[in-house]
């Protein structure tokens, strides 16, 4: 299994270039590269959860195959959830409820800090677009392995929108106070 150790050296790096020069050259003050840099780790790890390990190996995938270990896919709304939750068992509803919530929480939080003049809906459209985009990734992969090592599923959206929004509140009741820590913080680094 590849795991996500190159990956995110990859990511990272294209980070702290990108944004370093975006630094360097003035476009961006110290605090808002604080940001990014903080976003990056969030992002190398959103791509680590859904993505991670990676089965490559050709014996690996064959027996998984012969196994029937994949995953199943789900497009019917609601029934994972209910399915989780009809399990009985809590650890399960911590993993794949709450798990799918908390993932995007800090996306809904970031995008509006990032992007200053952001709307609340296109907030909450990014982090749709953005899990739709990952579950179908998902899929595809499975499709070209012969085998889901990922489930795409419709409720992970549904899951990872809320989380979307939970974060997009939090930020909302949070903002007075947040600017007024960035503006004390700007004054302190440029004086």
């Amino acid at each position: 299994m590849l795991n996500f150790l190159y990956p995110s050296i990859i990511i990272s790096t294209f980070f702290i270039l990108y944004f370093g020069y975006q630094f360097l050259k003035g476009s961006i003050t110290i605090l808002k590269l604080l940001y990014w840099m903080i976003f990056g780790i969030y992002f190398t790890s959103l791509i680590n959860f859904t993505f991670f390990p990676f089965p490559y190996q050709k014996l690996l995938i064959q027996i998984m195959i012969e196994d029937r270990l994949g995953h199943t896919h789900n497009f019917i709304p609601f029934k994972s959830i209910i399915d989780t939750f009809s399990s009985g068992s809590i650890l399960l509803v911590l993993k794949q409820v709450a798990g799918n919530v908390l993932l995007f929480i800090p996306l809904g939080f970031a995008l509006p800090i990032l992007f200053f003049n952001i709307s609340n809906r296109n907030t909450i459209v990014i982090g749709f677009t953005l899990s739709l985009a990952i579950e179908l990734i998902q899929a595809s992969i499975g499709m070209f392995l012969g085998y889901n090592y990922r489930s795409c599923d419709i409720d992970d959206i549904l899951l990872n929108t809320i989380g979307t929004i939970i974060g997009l509140a939090i930020y909302k009741t949070s903002s007075t106070y947040f600017k007024n820590f960035e503006e004390i913080i700007d004054k302190n680094l440029t004086s």
